[in-house]
Protein backbone atom coordinates (compact mmCIF):
# COMPACT_ATOMS: atom_id res chain seq x y z
CA UNK A 1 0.00 0.00 0.00
CA UNK A 2 1.35 3.63 -0.98
CA UNK A 3 1.12 6.49 0.72
CA UNK A 4 0.55 10.77 0.58
CA UNK A 5 4.33 11.95 -0.68
CA UNK A 6 3.43 15.55 -0.30
CA UNK A 7 0.68 18.46 -0.94
CA UNK A 8 1.20 21.58 -3.06
CA UNK A 9 -0.82 24.46 -2.21
CA UNK A 10 -1.69 27.63 -4.11
CA UNK A 11 -4.10 30.28 -2.86
CA UNK A 12 -6.06 27.80 -0.73
CA UNK A 13 -7.67 29.26 2.14
CA UNK A 14 -4.97 30.49 4.63
CA UNK A 15 -2.11 29.67 1.66
CA UNK A 16 -1.34 32.59 -0.21
CA UNK A 17 0.95 32.10 -3.14
CA UNK A 18 2.40 28.47 -4.21
CA UNK A 19 3.32 26.40 -1.04
CA UNK A 20 4.71 22.81 -0.77
CA UNK A 21 4.15 20.68 2.75
CA UNK A 22 6.11 17.38 2.92
CA UNK A 23 7.17 14.98 2.02
CA UNK A 24 5.15 13.20 4.56
CA UNK A 25 6.35 9.72 6.01
CA UNK A 26 4.03 6.85 6.33
CA UNK A 27 2.89 7.92 9.39
CA UNK A 28 3.23 11.81 9.93
CA UNK A 29 2.21 13.93 13.05
CA UNK A 30 1.23 17.82 12.04
CA UNK A 31 1.31 19.91 15.66
CA UNK A 32 1.19 23.58 16.11
CA UNK A 33 -0.78 26.18 18.04
CA UNK A 34 -4.62 27.21 17.14
CA UNK A 35 -4.80 28.91 13.91
CA UNK A 36 -1.49 27.86 12.53
CA UNK A 37 -3.47 26.31 10.08
CA UNK A 38 -3.83 22.55 10.94
CA UNK A 39 -7.78 23.03 10.11
CA UNK A 40 -6.65 24.17 6.71
CA UNK A 41 -4.54 21.34 5.63
CA UNK A 42 -7.30 18.81 6.25
CA UNK A 43 -9.56 20.75 4.59
CA UNK A 44 -6.57 21.07 1.47
CA UNK A 45 -6.74 17.07 1.48
CA UNK A 46 -10.01 17.01 1.88
CA UNK A 47 -10.40 19.20 -1.04
CA UNK A 48 -8.55 17.37 -3.55
CA UNK A 49 -10.03 14.28 -2.52
CA UNK A 50 -12.83 15.83 -3.97
CA UNK A 51 -15.35 16.59 -0.33
CA UNK A 52 -18.28 18.30 -0.95
CA UNK A 53 -18.15 22.21 -0.47
CA UNK A 54 -20.51 22.03 2.42
CA UNK A 55 -17.85 19.82 4.38
CA UNK A 56 -15.25 22.62 4.55
CA UNK A 57 -16.38 25.28 6.12
CA UNK A 58 -17.39 27.75 3.76
CA UNK A 59 -20.76 28.55 1.54
CA UNK A 60 -19.40 28.92 -1.91
CA UNK A 61 -16.56 27.10 -4.00
CA UNK A 62 -14.97 30.58 -4.73
CA UNK A 63 -14.80 31.28 -0.73
CA UNK A 64 -11.97 28.96 -0.71
CA UNK A 65 -9.43 30.95 -2.40
CA UNK A 66 -7.27 32.90 -0.32
CA UNK A 67 -8.62 36.57 0.83
CA UNK A 68 -11.87 35.84 -0.77
CA UNK A 69 -13.74 35.68 2.40
CA UNK A 70 -12.72 39.38 3.61
CA UNK A 71 -13.46 40.57 -0.16
CA UNK A 72 -9.45 40.31 -1.34
CA UNK A 73 -9.58 37.31 -3.02
CA UNK A 74 -5.66 36.94 -3.80
CA UNK A 75 -6.71 35.41 -7.29
CA UNK A 76 -9.33 34.43 -9.52
CA UNK A 77 -8.10 30.88 -9.20
CA UNK A 78 -6.69 28.08 -6.37
CA UNK A 79 -5.45 24.86 -6.99
CA UNK A 80 -4.51 21.99 -4.65
CA UNK A 81 -2.28 18.37 -5.66
CA UNK A 82 -1.59 15.71 -4.02
CA UNK A 83 1.67 13.33 -5.33
CA UNK A 84 0.51 9.62 -4.07
CA UNK A 85 3.73 7.28 -4.30
CA UNK A 86 2.58 3.51 -4.74
CA UNK A 87 5.50 0.67 -3.05
CA UNK A 88 7.24 0.40 -5.98
CA UNK A 89 8.37 4.07 -6.09
CA UNK A 90 5.79 5.23 -8.70
CA UNK A 91 4.52 8.43 -8.44
CA UNK A 92 0.85 9.85 -9.41
CA UNK A 93 -0.61 13.56 -8.62
CA UNK A 94 -4.14 14.14 -8.27
CA UNK A 95 -5.24 18.00 -8.71
CA UNK A 96 -8.07 19.70 -7.95
CA UNK A 97 -8.06 23.32 -9.55
CA UNK A 98 -11.03 26.42 -8.53
CA UNK A 99 -11.92 28.20 -11.66
CA UNK A 100 -14.51 30.73 -10.69
CA UNK A 101 -17.42 29.07 -9.56
CA UNK A 102 -16.49 25.47 -10.84
CA UNK A 103 -14.00 22.94 -10.06
CA UNK A 104 -11.85 21.14 -12.41
CA UNK A 105 -10.15 17.57 -12.12
CA UNK A 106 -6.72 16.40 -13.16
CA UNK A 107 -4.86 13.48 -13.09
CA UNK A 108 -0.99 13.60 -13.50
CA UNK A 109 -1.56 16.45 -15.42
CA UNK A 110 -4.39 15.63 -17.28
CA UNK A 111 -7.67 17.12 -17.05
CA UNK A 112 -10.36 14.29 -16.49
CA UNK A 113 -14.24 14.07 -15.38
CA UNK A 114 -15.21 13.35 -12.12
CA UNK A 115 -16.21 9.73 -12.21
CA UNK A 116 -12.81 8.91 -13.54
CA UNK A 117 -11.06 11.46 -11.33
CA UNK A 118 -13.26 9.39 -8.49
CA UNK A 119 -12.63 5.85 -9.90
CA UNK A 120 -8.81 6.36 -10.07
CA UNK A 121 -9.14 7.24 -6.13
CA UNK A 122 -11.19 4.62 -5.24
CA UNK A 123 -8.35 2.13 -7.21
CA UNK A 124 -6.34 3.78 -4.35
CA UNK A 125 -8.82 2.49 -1.63
CA UNK A 126 -10.13 6.07 -1.27
CA UNK A 127 -14.24 6.46 -1.41
CA UNK A 128 -15.36 9.59 -2.22
CA UNK A 129 -18.67 9.04 -1.18
CA UNK A 130 -18.19 7.08 2.15
CA UNK A 131 -15.46 9.22 3.41
CA UNK A 132 -13.25 6.42 4.55
CA UNK A 133 -10.20 7.98 4.30
CA UNK A 134 -10.64 11.23 6.65
CA UNK A 135 -11.74 11.09 10.16
CA UNK A 136 -12.48 14.96 11.02
CA UNK A 137 -12.58 16.35 14.69
CA UNK A 138 -16.20 15.19 16.69
CA UNK A 139 -16.71 12.35 14.09
CA UNK A 140 -15.26 9.61 16.89
CA UNK A 141 -17.66 11.02 19.28
CA UNK A 142 -20.66 11.44 16.75
CA UNK A 143 -20.25 7.79 15.36
CA UNK A 144 -20.43 6.67 19.24
CA UNK A 145 -23.31 8.57 20.25
CA UNK A 146 -25.18 7.09 16.87
CA UNK A 147 -28.18 5.02 17.67
CA UNK A 148 -28.02 1.40 15.45
CA UNK A 149 -30.24 2.42 12.83
CA UNK A 150 -28.25 5.56 12.17
CA UNK A 151 -24.82 3.44 12.23
CA UNK A 152 -26.02 0.66 10.07
CA UNK A 153 -26.75 3.92 8.01
CA UNK A 154 -23.16 4.78 8.19
CA UNK A 155 -21.67 1.77 7.43
CA UNK A 156 -23.73 1.06 4.28
CA UNK A 157 -22.77 4.78 3.66
CA UNK A 158 -18.91 3.41 3.88
CA UNK A 159 -19.32 0.28 2.10
CA UNK A 160 -21.21 2.57 -0.11
CA UNK A 161 -24.11 -0.93 0.01
CA UNK A 162 -26.78 2.37 0.23
CA UNK A 163 -26.10 3.05 -3.68
CA UNK A 164 -27.58 -0.82 -3.88
CA UNK A 165 -30.28 -0.52 -1.94
CA UNK A 166 -32.82 -0.03 -5.12
CA UNK A 167 -31.10 -3.03 -6.68
CA UNK A 168 -31.16 -5.20 -3.70
CA UNK A 169 -35.04 -4.74 -3.49
CA UNK A 170 -35.48 -5.48 -6.88
CA UNK A 171 -33.61 -8.11 -6.45
CA UNK A 172 -34.87 -9.15 -3.46
CA UNK A 173 -38.47 -8.93 -5.04
CA UNK A 174 -37.13 -10.58 -7.83
CA UNK A 175 -35.86 -13.95 -6.14
CA UNK A 176 -38.84 -13.80 -3.75
CA UNK A 177 -41.42 -14.31 -6.92
CA UNK A 178 -38.28 -16.59 -8.58
CA UNK A 179 -38.52 -18.57 -4.96
CA UNK A 180 -42.28 -18.83 -4.62
CA UNK A 181 -42.16 -19.77 -8.24
CA UNK A 182 -39.72 -22.63 -7.82
CA UNK A 183 -41.48 -23.20 -4.91
CA UNK A 184 -44.72 -24.10 -6.92
CA UNK A 185 -42.67 -26.18 -9.22
CA UNK A 186 -41.07 -28.09 -6.46
CA UNK A 187 -44.47 -29.16 -5.20
CA UNK A 188 -45.85 -30.03 -8.69
CA UNK A 189 -42.22 -31.96 -9.31
CA UNK A 190 -42.88 -33.45 -5.62
CA UNK A 191 -46.39 -34.48 -6.79
CA UNK A 192 -44.99 -36.50 -9.67
CA UNK A 193 -42.10 -37.78 -8.01
CA UNK A 194 -44.63 -39.34 -5.44
CA UNK A 195 -46.36 -40.80 -8.03
CA UNK A 196 -43.87 -41.74 -10.24
CA UNK A 197 -42.14 -43.67 -6.53
CA UNK A 198 -45.60 -44.77 -6.12
CA UNK A 199 -45.78 -46.73 -9.45
CA UNK A 200 -42.45 -47.85 -9.34
CA UNK A 201 -42.93 -48.75 -5.75
CA UNK A 202 -45.99 -50.71 -7.14
CA UNK A 203 -43.58 -52.14 -9.88
CA UNK A 204 -41.19 -53.24 -7.97
CA UNK A 205 -43.04 -54.89 -4.98
CA UNK A 206 -44.65 -56.92 -7.52
CA UNK A 207 -41.66 -58.13 -9.04
CA UNK A 208 -40.30 -58.41 -5.68
CA UNK A 209 -43.39 -60.48 -5.13
CA UNK A 210 -42.58 -62.59 -7.62
CA UNK A 211 -38.50 -62.86 -6.48
CA UNK A 212 -40.07 -63.70 -3.22
CA UNK A 213 -41.79 -66.64 -4.44
CA UNK A 214 -39.21 -67.88 -6.42
CA UNK A 215 -36.81 -67.44 -3.33
CA UNK A 216 -39.42 -69.18 -1.63
CA UNK A 217 -39.45 -72.24 -4.22
CA UNK A 218 -35.63 -72.23 -3.71
CA UNK A 219 -35.78 -72.43 -0.22
CA UNK A 220 -38.19 -75.39 -0.51
CA UNK A 221 -35.75 -77.00 -2.72
CA UNK A 222 -33.04 -75.84 -0.17
CA UNK A 223 -34.73 -77.04 2.78
CA UNK A 224 -35.29 -80.66 0.55
CA UNK A 225 -31.69 -80.52 0.16
CA UNK A 226 -30.76 -79.85 3.99
CA UNK A 227 -33.00 -82.55 5.25
CA UNK A 228 -31.28 -84.90 2.56
CA UNK A 229 -27.80 -83.73 3.84
CA UNK A 230 -28.75 -83.93 7.21
CA UNK A 231 -29.70 -87.91 6.94
CA UNK A 232 -26.57 -88.29 5.14
CA UNK A 233 -24.84 -86.16 8.00
CA UNK A 234 -26.35 -88.72 10.19
CA UNK A 235 -25.08 -91.56 8.13
CA UNK A 236 -21.63 -90.21 7.98
CA UNK A 237 -21.81 -89.42 11.55
CA UNK A 238 -22.73 -93.42 12.30
CA UNK A 239 -19.92 -94.28 9.68
CA UNK A 240 -17.79 -92.01 11.09
CA UNK A 241 -18.10 -93.95 15.03
CA UNK A 242 -17.76 -96.93 12.83
CA UNK A 243 -14.81 -95.92 11.43
CA UNK A 244 -13.23 -94.85 14.70
CA UNK A 245 -14.43 -98.29 16.30
CA UNK A 246 -12.34 -99.65 13.44
CA UNK A 247 -9.58 -97.22 13.87
CA UNK A 248 -9.29 -97.44 17.73
CA UNK A 249 -9.60 -101.67 16.86
CA UNK A 250 -6.94 -101.58 14.51
CA UNK A 251 -4.64 -99.20 16.84
CA UNK A 252 -5.11 -102.27 19.02
CA UNK A 253 -4.42 -104.35 16.72
CA UNK A 254 -1.18 -102.99 15.70
CA UNK A 255 -0.01 -102.29 19.27
CA UNK A 256 -0.78 -105.95 20.00
CA UNK A 257 1.60 -106.88 16.66
CA UNK A 258 3.82 -104.12 17.83
CA UNK A 259 3.84 -106.08 21.16
CA UNK A 260 4.02 -109.27 19.37
CA UNK A 261 6.50 -107.91 16.94
CA UNK A 262 8.78 -106.95 19.87
CA UNK A 263 8.07 -110.68 21.59
CA UNK A 264 9.62 -111.67 18.34
CA UNK A 265 12.53 -109.91 17.49
CA UNK A 266 14.69 -111.51 20.45
CA UNK A 267 13.91 -115.13 18.76
CA UNK A 268 14.54 -113.57 15.45
CA UNK A 269 17.87 -112.46 16.65
CA UNK A 270 18.74 -115.64 18.52
CA UNK A 271 17.33 -117.65 15.19
CA UNK A 272 19.56 -115.34 13.08
CA UNK A 273 22.51 -116.01 15.45
CA UNK A 274 21.55 -119.72 15.47
CA UNK A 275 21.75 -119.47 11.45
CA UNK A 276 25.19 -118.17 11.49
CA UNK A 277 26.40 -120.46 13.75
CA UNK A 278 25.03 -123.37 11.77
CA UNK A 279 26.34 -121.97 8.41
CA UNK A 280 29.89 -121.91 10.35
CA UNK A 281 29.30 -125.46 11.55
CA UNK A 282 28.13 -126.24 8.41
CA UNK A 283 30.88 -124.84 6.20
CA UNK A 284 33.36 -126.31 8.67
CA UNK A 285 31.66 -129.88 8.36
CA UNK A 286 31.59 -129.31 4.50
CA UNK A 287 35.55 -128.70 4.69
CA UNK A 288 36.15 -131.59 7.16
CA UNK A 289 33.71 -133.87 4.30
CA UNK A 290 36.17 -132.18 1.81
CA UNK A 291 39.33 -133.73 3.97
CA UNK A 292 37.95 -136.72 4.48
CA UNK A 293 37.11 -137.20 0.64
CA UNK A 294 40.29 -136.29 -0.34
CA UNK A 295 41.81 -138.73 2.29
CA UNK A 296 38.45 -141.37 1.63
CA UNK A 297 40.17 -141.14 -2.01
CA UNK A 298 43.99 -141.20 -0.54
CA UNK A 299 43.45 -144.07 1.55
CA UNK A 300 41.41 -145.83 -1.53
CA UNK A 301 44.42 -145.31 -3.78
CA UNK A 302 46.70 -147.09 -1.39
CA UNK A 303 44.12 -149.79 -0.82
CA UNK A 304 43.70 -150.17 -4.70
CA UNK A 305 47.65 -149.99 -5.09
CA UNK A 306 47.64 -153.09 -2.12
CA UNK A 307 45.15 -154.99 -3.70
CA UNK A 308 46.94 -154.49 -6.97
CA UNK A 309 49.84 -155.59 -5.72
CA UNK A 310 48.67 -158.96 -3.61
CA UNK A 311 46.89 -159.76 -6.42
CA UNK A 312 50.36 -159.36 -8.27
CA UNK A 313 52.09 -161.30 -4.94
CA UNK A 314 49.31 -164.29 -5.07
CA UNK A 315 49.91 -164.25 -9.18
CA UNK A 316 53.62 -164.30 -9.01
CA UNK A 317 53.54 -166.83 -6.24
CA UNK A 318 51.29 -169.69 -8.36
CA UNK A 319 53.46 -168.68 -11.53
CA UNK A 320 56.47 -169.13 -8.92
CA UNK A 321 54.52 -172.77 -7.75
CA UNK A 322 53.48 -173.64 -10.94
CA UNK A 323 57.08 -172.94 -12.68
CA UNK A 324 58.83 -174.85 -9.46
CA UNK A 325 56.16 -177.68 -9.49
CA UNK A 326 56.76 -178.02 -13.70
CA UNK A 327 60.51 -177.95 -12.50
CA UNK A 328 60.08 -180.51 -10.30
CA UNK A 329 58.29 -182.99 -12.42
CA UNK A 330 60.76 -182.33 -14.95
CA UNK A 331 63.77 -183.31 -12.91
CA UNK A 332 61.71 -186.26 -11.25
CA UNK A 333 62.04 -184.75 -7.69
CA UNK A 334 60.31 -183.47 -5.18
CA UNK A 335 60.88 -179.26 -4.25
CA UNK A 336 61.22 -178.76 -0.52
CA UNK A 337 62.14 -175.59 0.87
CA UNK A 338 64.79 -175.04 3.03
CA UNK A 339 63.37 -174.36 6.71
CA UNK A 340 65.06 -170.60 6.72
CA UNK A 341 63.16 -170.06 3.66
CA UNK A 342 59.50 -171.40 4.72
CA UNK A 343 60.45 -169.19 7.93
CA UNK A 344 60.71 -166.10 5.99
CA UNK A 345 57.67 -167.11 3.35
CA UNK A 346 55.44 -167.83 6.77
CA UNK A 347 56.86 -164.44 7.92
CA UNK A 348 55.71 -162.32 5.02
CA UNK A 349 52.82 -164.18 4.52
CA UNK A 350 52.34 -162.92 8.04
CA UNK A 351 53.28 -159.43 7.82
CA UNK A 352 50.69 -159.24 4.45
CA UNK A 353 48.11 -160.62 6.58
CA UNK A 354 48.42 -158.15 9.42
CA UNK A 355 48.80 -155.20 6.97
CA UNK A 356 45.90 -156.38 5.39
CA UNK A 357 43.74 -156.20 8.33
CA UNK A 358 45.44 -153.20 9.59
CA UNK A 359 44.39 -151.69 6.42
CA UNK A 360 41.27 -153.03 6.23
CA UNK A 361 40.51 -151.69 9.84
CA UNK A 362 41.38 -148.36 8.96
CA UNK A 363 39.30 -148.51 5.70
CA UNK A 364 36.19 -149.48 7.68
CA UNK A 365 37.30 -146.85 10.46
CA UNK A 366 37.11 -144.37 7.41
CA UNK A 367 34.21 -145.61 6.20
CA UNK A 368 32.28 -145.44 9.30
CA UNK A 369 33.72 -141.81 9.66
CA UNK A 370 33.09 -140.82 6.85
CA UNK A 371 29.43 -141.93 7.28
CA UNK A 372 29.29 -139.86 10.55
CA UNK A 373 30.59 -136.83 8.48
CA UNK A 374 27.93 -137.03 5.91
CA UNK A 375 25.07 -137.77 8.39
CA UNK A 376 26.24 -134.66 10.48
CA UNK A 377 26.72 -133.02 6.90
CA UNK A 378 22.87 -133.91 5.90
CA UNK A 379 21.53 -133.05 9.11
CA UNK A 380 23.22 -129.47 9.06
CA UNK A 381 21.97 -129.38 5.50
CA UNK A 382 18.34 -129.61 6.95
CA UNK A 383 19.06 -127.60 10.21
CA UNK A 384 19.75 -125.05 7.37
CA UNK A 385 17.25 -125.71 5.10
CA UNK A 386 14.15 -125.35 8.47
CA UNK A 387 16.42 -122.32 9.83
CA UNK A 388 16.29 -120.12 6.50
CA UNK A 389 12.70 -120.97 5.81
CA UNK A 390 11.67 -119.44 9.27
CA UNK A 391 13.49 -117.02 8.50
CA UNK A 392 12.40 -116.49 5.44
CA UNK A 393 8.77 -117.04 6.88
CA UNK A 394 9.89 -114.07 9.54
CA UNK A 395 10.66 -112.43 7.12
CA UNK A 396 7.63 -112.50 5.29
CA UNK A 397 5.68 -111.83 8.80
CA UNK A 398 7.72 -108.89 9.60
CA UNK A 399 7.27 -107.52 5.62
CA UNK A 400 3.54 -108.00 5.78
CA UNK A 401 2.83 -106.51 9.57
CA UNK A 402 4.70 -103.08 8.48
CA UNK A 403 2.71 -102.80 5.66
CA UNK A 404 -0.37 -103.29 7.65
CA UNK A 405 1.24 -101.15 9.64
CA UNK A 406 1.82 -98.14 6.91
CA UNK A 407 -1.70 -99.22 5.73
CA UNK A 408 -3.38 -98.49 9.20
CA UNK A 409 -1.44 -95.31 9.38
CA UNK A 410 -2.73 -93.85 6.12
CA UNK A 411 -6.62 -95.13 6.46
CA UNK A 412 -5.74 -93.47 10.12
CA UNK A 413 -4.27 -90.22 8.31
CA UNK A 414 -6.80 -90.30 5.53
CA UNK A 415 -10.05 -90.96 8.39
CA UNK A 416 -8.95 -87.42 10.52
Amino acid sequence: MGYLKLIEIENFKSYKGRQIIGPFHKFTAIIGPNGSGKSNLMDAISFVLAEKTSNLRVKTLKDLIHGAPVGKPAANRAFVSMVYQEDNGEERSFTRVIIGSSSEYRINSKVVSLPEYSEELEKLGILIKARNFLVFQGAVESIAMKNPKERTALFEEISRSGELAQEYDRRKKEMAERYQRLKDEVARASVQLQLFKLYHNETEIEKLNKELGQRNKEIDKDRKKMDHVEEELKDKKKELGRLMREQQTIEKEIKEKDSELNQKRPQYIKAKENTSHKIKKLEAARKSLQNAQKMYKKRKGDMDELDKEMKAVELAKQEFEERMEEEAQSQGQDLTLEENQVKQYHRLKEEASKRAATLAQELEKFNRDQKADQDRLDLEERKKVETEAKIKQKIREIEENQKRIEKLEDYISTSR
